[in-house]
């Protein structure tokens, strides 16, 4: 919310020191390109992290909720790893079930875990987010092309 309020007031102040609705509106464009070519490059590192984790059988043990998104804690072994992802809100109580043997997929640079709601997650935000990302940086090309030459 502070982010909208804060481009809002920049806006704003574009207006009012010259800048037409168009060029604040291409603006924003830009920015959202950006962002959505900054997500699918998030998702491609996911993707190669995925290609080079190993799979483990793990134990859901609690919910670490000293974070700034609560994420589940599995036991491998002797060990407890943190979900690389944000734990699912809803329906906690049905996704992550006590001392139930899970298949997760062991990252051990990161020393994380993904587990099946994050694959999830993983494959669908790639299906999504790296053409999206890719369109949007040749667009952005695109335009600033047009603009430079």
């Amino acid at each position: 919310m502070e982010i909208i309020i804060g481009y809002v007031m920049i806006a704003a102040i574009m207006l009012f020191m010259g800048f037409s609705l168009l060029q604040v509106g291409i603006l924003t464009l830009l920015i959202i390109g950006f962002l959505v070519a900054l997500i699918g490059v998030f998702f491609a590192v996911c993707l190669a992290m995925l290609a080079f984790s190993r799979v483990r059988r793990g134990v859901f043990v609690r919910f670490d909720e000293d974070l700034r998104f609560p994420c589940a804690v599995y036991r491998l072994g002797n060990e407890e790893i943190a979900n690389m992802f944000p734990c699912e809100m809803i329906m906690r109580s049905k996704l992550y079930v006590p001392q139930k043997q899970v298949t997760l997929l062991y990252c051990k640079p990161r020393r994380k875990v993904f587990d099946k709601n994050a694959l999830f997650t993983i494959i669908i935000g790639s299906f999504v987010f790296i053409p999206a990302g890719i369109f949007s940086v040749v667009a952005i090309v695109g335009y600033i092309r047009q603009v430079v030459g």
